[in-house]
Protein backbone atom coordinates (compact mmCIF):
# COMPACT_ATOMS: atom_id res chain seq x y z
CA UNK A 1 0.00 0.00 0.00
CA UNK A 2 1.23 3.14 -1.06
CA UNK A 3 1.22 6.34 1.44
CA UNK A 4 1.06 9.78 0.52
CA UNK A 5 1.68 13.00 2.66
CA UNK A 6 0.53 16.77 1.75
CA UNK A 7 -0.98 19.35 4.56
CA UNK A 8 1.02 17.41 7.24
CA UNK A 9 -1.52 14.23 6.28
CA UNK A 10 -0.68 10.68 5.55
CA UNK A 11 -2.92 8.56 4.05
CA UNK A 12 -3.29 5.63 1.51
CA UNK A 13 -3.34 7.08 -2.03
CA UNK A 14 -5.70 4.73 -2.69
CA UNK A 15 -8.18 6.47 -0.09
CA UNK A 16 -7.36 9.94 -1.18
CA UNK A 17 -8.19 8.51 -4.47
CA UNK A 18 -11.28 7.01 -3.85
CA UNK A 19 -12.53 10.02 -1.37
CA UNK A 20 -11.25 12.95 -3.82
CA UNK A 21 -13.51 15.62 -2.00
CA UNK A 22 -12.43 14.42 1.28
CA UNK A 23 -9.16 15.95 0.58
CA UNK A 24 -10.16 18.34 -1.74
CA UNK A 25 -9.16 21.86 0.50
CA UNK A 26 -5.89 20.19 2.06
CA UNK A 27 -4.77 19.15 -1.31
CA UNK A 28 -5.85 22.70 -2.23
CA UNK A 29 -3.70 23.91 0.59
CA UNK A 30 -0.58 22.05 -0.27
CA UNK A 31 -0.53 22.75 -3.81
CA UNK A 32 0.06 26.85 -2.86
CA UNK A 33 2.64 25.74 -0.30
CA UNK A 34 4.92 24.07 -0.80
CA UNK A 35 3.38 22.76 -4.24
CA UNK A 36 3.70 19.44 -4.14
CA UNK A 37 2.48 16.06 -2.29
CA UNK A 38 5.21 14.03 -1.14
CA UNK A 39 4.99 10.29 -2.26
CA UNK A 40 6.22 7.74 0.68
CA UNK A 41 6.33 4.25 -1.37
CA UNK A 42 10.12 4.31 -0.11
CA UNK A 43 11.97 4.84 3.03
CA UNK A 44 12.57 8.61 3.08
CA UNK A 45 15.26 9.69 0.63
CA UNK A 46 18.68 11.19 1.87
CA UNK A 47 18.31 14.25 -1.33
CA UNK A 48 15.42 14.98 -2.46
CA UNK A 49 11.71 14.20 -1.18
CA UNK A 50 9.95 12.17 -4.02
CA UNK A 51 7.55 15.22 -4.78
CA UNK A 52 4.04 14.36 -6.72
CA UNK A 53 2.10 17.08 -8.68
CA UNK A 54 -0.93 18.29 -7.44
CA UNK A 55 -3.57 18.89 -9.90
CA UNK A 56 -6.75 20.71 -10.40
CA UNK A 57 -9.71 19.12 -11.95
CA UNK A 58 -12.95 20.76 -11.77
CA UNK A 59 -13.46 21.22 -8.01
CA UNK A 60 -10.98 18.21 -6.59
CA UNK A 61 -7.28 17.41 -7.15
CA UNK A 62 -5.66 14.89 -7.79
CA UNK A 63 -2.16 13.60 -7.75
CA UNK A 64 0.52 13.00 -10.56
CA UNK A 65 3.84 11.88 -11.07
CA UNK A 66 6.25 14.76 -11.08
CA UNK A 67 7.82 14.67 -14.20
CA UNK A 68 11.05 12.59 -14.85
CA UNK A 69 10.81 11.51 -11.82
CA UNK A 70 9.19 8.01 -11.84
CA UNK A 71 12.01 6.12 -12.31
CA UNK A 72 13.10 6.37 -7.79
CA UNK A 73 9.33 5.24 -6.93
CA UNK A 74 9.28 1.37 -5.53
CA UNK A 75 8.90 -0.48 -8.89
CA UNK A 76 7.37 -3.63 -7.02
CA UNK A 77 4.25 -1.41 -5.51
CA UNK A 78 3.84 2.21 -6.38
CA UNK A 79 1.69 3.53 -9.40
CA UNK A 80 3.71 6.65 -10.03
CA UNK A 81 6.92 4.24 -10.78
CA UNK A 82 7.96 4.88 -14.16
CA UNK A 83 11.46 3.02 -15.51
CA UNK A 84 14.04 5.68 -16.66
CA UNK A 85 14.24 3.66 -19.85
CA UNK A 86 10.59 4.31 -20.76
CA UNK A 87 9.77 7.14 -22.72
CA UNK A 88 7.36 9.38 -21.82
CA UNK A 89 6.31 10.62 -25.30
CA UNK A 90 7.31 14.04 -24.94
CA UNK A 91 7.57 14.37 -29.06
CA UNK A 92 8.90 16.58 -30.64
CA UNK A 93 6.56 15.85 -33.78
CA UNK A 94 4.70 18.61 -34.02
CA UNK A 95 1.81 16.76 -36.30
CA UNK A 96 1.44 14.35 -33.83
CA UNK A 97 -2.33 13.48 -33.04
CA UNK A 98 -1.48 12.76 -29.02
CA UNK A 99 1.26 14.44 -27.48
CA UNK A 100 2.52 15.16 -23.73
CA UNK A 101 2.74 18.62 -22.32
CA UNK A 102 3.59 19.75 -19.41
CA UNK A 103 0.29 20.05 -17.58
CA UNK A 104 -1.00 16.95 -19.40
CA UNK A 105 -2.01 16.26 -22.98
CA UNK A 106 -2.61 18.23 -26.05
CA UNK A 107 -4.97 15.92 -28.12
CA UNK A 108 -6.56 16.20 -31.63
CA UNK A 109 -9.27 13.94 -32.21
CA UNK A 110 -10.95 12.88 -35.43
CA UNK A 111 -13.97 13.85 -34.51
CA UNK A 112 -15.50 17.10 -34.38
CA UNK A 113 -16.61 18.70 -31.13
CA UNK A 114 -18.81 21.99 -32.76
CA UNK A 115 -20.90 21.63 -35.79
CA UNK A 116 -22.76 24.66 -37.81
CA UNK A 117 -26.01 22.85 -37.63
CA UNK A 118 -27.90 19.98 -36.04
CA UNK A 119 -28.43 18.39 -39.50
CA UNK A 120 -24.47 17.75 -39.54
CA UNK A 121 -24.21 15.28 -36.45
CA UNK A 122 -23.21 12.62 -38.15
CA UNK A 123 -19.51 11.09 -37.84
CA UNK A 124 -16.96 14.10 -39.27
CA UNK A 125 -13.40 14.92 -39.55
CA UNK A 126 -12.40 18.01 -37.46
CA UNK A 127 -8.78 18.43 -39.96
CA UNK A 128 -10.61 21.88 -41.58
CA UNK A 129 -9.31 23.45 -38.25
CA UNK A 130 -7.51 26.27 -39.17
CA UNK A 131 -3.77 26.27 -38.00
CA UNK A 132 -3.70 22.61 -37.82
CA UNK A 133 -4.31 21.08 -40.96
CA UNK A 134 -1.31 18.96 -41.20
CA UNK A 135 -1.37 17.58 -37.93
CA UNK A 136 -2.44 14.30 -37.71
CA UNK A 137 -6.06 13.02 -35.53
CA UNK A 138 -6.53 10.51 -33.73
CA UNK A 139 -9.70 7.67 -33.71
CA UNK A 140 -11.31 7.60 -30.35
CA UNK A 141 -10.21 4.20 -29.26
CA UNK A 142 -6.48 4.94 -30.16
CA UNK A 143 -6.94 8.43 -27.66
CA UNK A 144 -8.61 6.09 -25.12
CA UNK A 145 -6.07 3.13 -25.37
CA UNK A 146 -3.47 6.38 -24.83
CA UNK A 147 -5.02 8.12 -22.02
CA UNK A 148 -5.48 4.18 -20.29
CA UNK A 149 -1.61 3.79 -20.78
CA UNK A 150 -0.57 7.83 -19.82
CA UNK A 151 -2.40 6.87 -16.60
CA UNK A 152 -0.82 3.78 -16.02
CA UNK A 153 -3.87 1.65 -16.19
CA UNK A 154 -2.28 -1.03 -18.12
CA UNK A 155 0.01 -2.05 -15.27
CA UNK A 156 -0.43 -3.81 -12.27
CA UNK A 157 1.90 -3.89 -9.20
CA UNK A 158 0.07 -6.90 -7.58
CA UNK A 159 -2.54 -5.09 -5.50
CA UNK A 160 -5.42 -7.02 -4.22
CA UNK A 161 -7.86 -4.86 -6.63
CA UNK A 162 -8.62 -1.78 -7.99
CA UNK A 163 -12.16 0.37 -8.69
CA UNK A 164 -13.63 2.87 -10.85
CA UNK A 165 -12.64 5.40 -7.98
CA UNK A 166 -8.50 4.84 -8.45
CA UNK A 167 -9.09 4.95 -12.31
CA UNK A 168 -11.34 8.09 -12.56
CA UNK A 169 -8.04 9.58 -10.26
CA UNK A 170 -5.53 8.56 -12.46
CA UNK A 171 -7.35 9.31 -15.77
CA UNK A 172 -7.89 12.92 -15.03
CA UNK A 173 -4.49 13.13 -13.84
CA UNK A 174 -3.22 12.02 -16.97
CA UNK A 175 -5.35 14.54 -18.75
CA UNK A 176 -4.41 17.63 -16.77
CA UNK A 177 -5.37 21.00 -17.58
CA UNK A 178 -4.27 20.08 -21.67
CA UNK A 179 -6.42 20.33 -24.55
CA UNK A 180 -8.62 18.52 -26.96
CA UNK A 181 -9.30 20.49 -30.37
CA UNK A 182 -8.14 23.20 -28.94
CA UNK A 183 -9.68 23.65 -26.23
CA UNK A 184 -9.66 23.09 -22.51
CA UNK A 185 -9.22 19.49 -21.71
CA UNK A 186 -11.92 19.46 -18.96
CA UNK A 187 -14.44 21.91 -20.67
CA UNK A 188 -15.19 19.38 -23.58
CA UNK A 189 -14.54 15.80 -21.69
CA UNK A 190 -15.73 14.48 -18.59
CA UNK A 191 -14.42 11.31 -16.43
CA UNK A 192 -17.40 9.87 -14.75
CA UNK A 193 -16.59 10.19 -11.01
CA UNK A 194 -17.32 6.96 -8.88
CA UNK A 195 -21.04 7.64 -7.29
CA UNK A 196 -20.63 7.86 -3.33
CA UNK A 197 -23.89 8.77 -1.24
CA UNK A 198 -21.40 11.04 0.82
CA UNK A 199 -20.66 12.64 -1.41
CA UNK A 200 -23.37 12.54 -4.30
CA UNK A 201 -24.68 16.20 -4.53
CA UNK A 202 -20.85 17.49 -5.65
CA UNK A 203 -20.75 14.55 -7.81
CA UNK A 204 -24.15 15.15 -9.19
CA UNK A 205 -23.51 18.82 -9.46
CA UNK A 206 -20.26 18.33 -11.60
CA UNK A 207 -21.89 15.68 -14.18
CA UNK A 208 -24.91 18.07 -14.70
CA UNK A 209 -22.38 20.84 -14.96
CA UNK A 210 -20.93 19.17 -17.88
CA UNK A 211 -23.93 17.79 -19.76
CA UNK A 212 -24.91 21.82 -19.13
CA UNK A 213 -22.42 22.59 -21.92
CA UNK A 214 -23.68 20.04 -24.51
CA UNK A 215 -25.93 22.38 -26.23
CA UNK A 216 -27.71 22.70 -29.44
CA UNK A 217 -29.12 26.07 -31.44
CA UNK A 218 -30.41 26.34 -34.53
CA UNK A 219 -26.61 27.61 -35.52
CA UNK A 220 -24.59 25.47 -33.90
CA UNK A 221 -24.17 22.02 -32.05
CA UNK A 222 -21.56 21.77 -29.04
CA UNK A 223 -20.95 18.46 -28.49
CA UNK A 224 -19.14 16.56 -25.57
CA UNK A 225 -16.86 13.59 -24.37
CA UNK A 226 -17.58 11.48 -21.78
CA UNK A 227 -15.50 8.45 -20.79
CA UNK A 228 -17.59 6.01 -18.40
CA UNK A 229 -18.29 2.02 -17.28
CA UNK A 230 -20.56 0.73 -19.71
CA UNK A 231 -23.64 -1.09 -17.80
CA UNK A 232 -26.10 -1.82 -20.89
CA UNK A 233 -27.55 -0.97 -24.09
CA UNK A 234 -30.93 -1.45 -24.62
CA UNK A 235 -33.14 -1.73 -27.78
CA UNK A 236 -35.94 1.77 -27.50
CA UNK A 237 -38.75 2.47 -29.75
CA UNK A 238 -36.43 4.79 -31.45
CA UNK A 239 -33.29 3.10 -31.67
CA UNK A 240 -31.12 1.90 -28.26
CA UNK A 241 -31.03 3.38 -24.75
CA UNK A 242 -27.32 3.21 -23.17
CA UNK A 243 -27.06 3.20 -19.77
CA UNK A 244 -23.74 4.01 -17.89
CA UNK A 245 -22.39 3.20 -14.19
CA UNK A 246 -22.07 5.90 -11.92
CA UNK A 247 -25.22 7.68 -13.37
CA UNK A 248 -28.94 7.07 -13.91
CA UNK A 249 -28.71 9.85 -16.54
CA UNK A 250 -30.37 8.54 -19.95
CA UNK A 251 -28.06 8.41 -23.69
CA UNK A 252 -29.79 7.43 -26.74
CA UNK A 253 -28.08 6.67 -29.60
CA UNK A 254 -29.29 5.29 -33.23
CA UNK A 255 -29.03 2.33 -34.69
CA UNK A 256 -26.47 2.74 -36.89
CA UNK A 257 -24.38 3.78 -34.49
CA UNK A 258 -25.01 0.75 -32.01
CA UNK A 259 -24.51 -1.67 -34.97
CA UNK A 260 -21.00 0.19 -35.79
CA UNK A 261 -20.18 -0.32 -32.20
CA UNK A 262 -20.59 -3.59 -32.15
CA UNK A 263 -19.03 -5.01 -35.07
CA UNK A 264 -15.96 -2.41 -34.27
CA UNK A 265 -15.51 -3.62 -30.78
CA UNK A 266 -16.80 -7.16 -30.78
CA UNK A 267 -14.50 -8.68 -28.15
CA UNK A 268 -15.96 -5.64 -25.51
CA UNK A 269 -19.09 -6.07 -27.02
CA UNK A 270 -19.54 -9.60 -26.39
CA UNK A 271 -18.63 -9.21 -22.72
CA UNK A 272 -21.26 -5.93 -22.04
CA UNK A 273 -22.67 -6.98 -18.60
CA UNK A 274 -20.23 -10.15 -17.94
CA UNK A 275 -19.59 -10.03 -14.35
CA UNK A 276 -15.55 -11.03 -14.76
CA UNK A 277 -15.17 -8.16 -17.02
CA UNK A 278 -15.33 -4.51 -17.57
CA UNK A 279 -16.73 -2.04 -20.70
CA UNK A 280 -15.75 1.08 -20.93
CA UNK A 281 -16.86 3.64 -23.23
CA UNK A 282 -15.98 6.74 -24.51
CA UNK A 283 -18.73 8.42 -26.17
CA UNK A 284 -19.31 11.70 -27.92
CA UNK A 285 -22.35 13.01 -27.24
CA UNK A 286 -24.80 15.80 -28.26
CA UNK A 287 -28.02 17.28 -27.45
CA UNK A 288 -31.23 17.08 -30.07
CA UNK A 289 -33.88 19.91 -30.69
CA UNK A 290 -35.71 17.79 -28.14
CA UNK A 291 -33.25 18.46 -25.18
CA UNK A 292 -32.18 14.67 -24.87
CA UNK A 293 -28.51 13.54 -25.04
CA UNK A 294 -27.61 11.04 -28.06
CA UNK A 295 -24.57 9.22 -28.86
CA UNK A 296 -23.54 9.95 -31.82
CA UNK A 297 -20.07 7.64 -31.93
CA UNK A 298 -19.00 5.66 -29.63
CA UNK A 299 -15.59 3.65 -28.57
CA UNK A 300 -15.22 0.60 -26.59
CA UNK A 301 -12.47 -0.50 -24.75
CA UNK A 302 -12.71 -4.54 -22.66
CA UNK A 303 -11.40 -4.58 -19.63
CA UNK A 304 -10.25 -7.88 -16.99
CA UNK A 305 -12.73 -7.20 -13.79
CA UNK A 306 -9.81 -4.67 -12.10
CA UNK A 307 -9.73 -2.08 -15.34
CA UNK A 308 -6.68 -3.63 -17.33
CA UNK A 309 -7.43 -3.85 -21.17
CA UNK A 310 -7.57 -6.80 -22.59
CA UNK A 311 -8.13 -7.95 -26.38
CA UNK A 312 -10.53 -11.02 -25.79
CA UNK A 313 -12.61 -12.73 -23.10
CA UNK A 314 -9.37 -15.03 -23.07
CA UNK A 315 -7.38 -11.99 -22.07
CA UNK A 316 -9.49 -11.13 -19.30
CA UNK A 317 -9.39 -15.00 -17.79
CA UNK A 318 -5.83 -14.64 -17.47
CA UNK A 319 -5.53 -10.68 -16.35
CA UNK A 320 -8.31 -11.96 -14.27
CA UNK A 321 -5.87 -14.90 -12.78
CA UNK A 322 -2.86 -12.68 -12.40
CA UNK A 323 -4.75 -10.37 -10.69
CA UNK A 324 -6.17 -12.69 -8.46
CA UNK A 325 -2.30 -14.34 -7.54
CA UNK A 326 -0.87 -10.97 -6.88
CA UNK A 327 1.43 -10.76 -9.34
CA UNK A 328 2.80 -7.51 -11.14
CA UNK A 329 2.20 -7.07 -14.58
CA UNK A 330 1.79 -5.08 -17.52
CA UNK A 331 -0.25 -5.30 -20.63
CA UNK A 332 1.87 -3.53 -23.12
CA UNK A 333 -0.13 -1.58 -25.73
CA UNK A 334 2.69 0.06 -28.09
CA UNK A 335 6.12 -1.50 -29.26
CA UNK A 336 8.58 -0.08 -27.14
CA UNK A 337 12.41 0.31 -28.21
CA UNK A 338 14.00 -3.26 -29.20
CA UNK A 339 10.64 -4.61 -29.50
CA UNK A 340 10.01 -6.40 -32.63
CA UNK A 341 6.55 -7.76 -31.35
CA UNK A 342 3.96 -7.36 -28.45
CA UNK A 343 2.76 -9.84 -26.28
CA UNK A 344 -0.37 -10.51 -24.50
CA UNK A 345 1.10 -9.82 -20.84
CA UNK A 346 4.33 -9.41 -19.30
CA UNK A 347 4.99 -10.66 -15.93
CA UNK A 348 7.34 -7.94 -14.47
CA UNK A 349 7.92 -9.89 -11.12
CA UNK A 350 10.39 -12.46 -12.10
CA UNK A 351 14.10 -12.64 -12.02
CA UNK A 352 13.77 -12.10 -16.07
CA UNK A 353 10.66 -10.32 -17.75
CA UNK A 354 8.62 -13.38 -18.85
CA UNK A 355 5.81 -12.88 -21.40
CA UNK A 356 2.70 -14.12 -21.39
CA UNK A 357 1.06 -15.49 -25.15
CA UNK A 358 -2.83 -15.97 -25.26
CA UNK A 359 -3.30 -18.10 -28.20
CA UNK A 360 -7.54 -17.98 -28.53
CA UNK A 361 -8.09 -18.27 -32.52
CA UNK A 362 -6.96 -21.77 -33.38
CA UNK A 363 -7.97 -22.44 -36.89
CA UNK A 364 -7.11 -19.08 -38.47
CA UNK A 365 -4.21 -19.08 -40.94
CA UNK A 366 -2.91 -15.89 -40.91
CA UNK A 367 -3.19 -15.88 -36.99
CA UNK A 368 -1.52 -19.05 -36.87
CA UNK A 369 1.25 -17.48 -39.34
CA UNK A 370 1.36 -14.79 -36.87
CA UNK A 371 1.30 -17.23 -33.85
CA UNK A 372 4.61 -19.28 -35.53
CA UNK A 373 6.89 -16.06 -36.03
CA UNK A 374 6.21 -14.85 -32.72
CA UNK A 375 7.25 -18.31 -31.17
CA UNK A 376 10.55 -18.71 -33.66
CA UNK A 377 10.96 -15.34 -32.41
CA UNK A 378 10.90 -15.83 -28.62
CA UNK A 379 12.96 -19.10 -28.91
CA UNK A 380 15.87 -17.16 -31.17
CA UNK A 381 16.09 -14.76 -28.60
CA UNK A 382 15.86 -16.54 -25.70
CA UNK A 383 12.76 -14.50 -24.49
CA UNK A 384 11.02 -16.78 -21.16
CA UNK A 385 7.21 -17.48 -22.16
CA UNK A 386 4.30 -18.91 -20.79
CA UNK A 387 1.61 -20.11 -23.65
CA UNK A 388 -2.18 -20.47 -22.66
CA UNK A 389 -4.21 -22.38 -25.59
CA UNK A 390 -7.62 -22.39 -24.94
CA UNK A 391 -9.67 -24.71 -24.70
CA UNK A 392 -7.34 -26.10 -22.44
CA UNK A 393 -7.71 -25.51 -19.01
CA UNK A 394 -6.32 -22.00 -17.32
CA UNK A 395 -5.74 -23.23 -14.31
CA UNK A 396 -3.49 -25.73 -15.90
CA UNK A 397 -1.21 -23.17 -17.27
CA UNK A 398 2.17 -22.92 -14.93
CA UNK A 399 3.12 -19.70 -13.88
CA UNK A 400 6.92 -18.91 -13.23
CA UNK A 401 7.81 -18.31 -9.31
CA UNK A 402 7.66 -14.63 -8.71
CA UNK A 403 11.78 -13.40 -7.85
Amino acid sequence: MTLVSFDALTVALTEVQDNPATYARALERAKKTPGYAVCRCLPAPTNAPLRLVIRRYGSLFHLARWPDDGHRHNPKSCTFYRAASQPTRNSKDTHAAISTVAGGLDVKLSTSLSVRTVDQSTRKSSGGTSGAASRRAAPLLGFLQRVWEEAGLNEWAGAPSRGWGTCNAQLVSALGDGKLNGKPMQDVLHVMRRYDDADGSCVLAEFRSFLDRITTTPAKSERGLLIAELRSVEPSRYGFVVKLRQTYETFFASKAVIESAADSFRPAWAMIGDASARVVALAVIERTKEDNLRIIDLALQLCNSTFLPCDSSFEVAMANRLVAERRRFVKPTRLEQGDAMLPDFRLTDTAVPTTIEVYGMQGNAQYMARKAEKQALYAREGVPCVEWMPPVDLASVRLPAAA
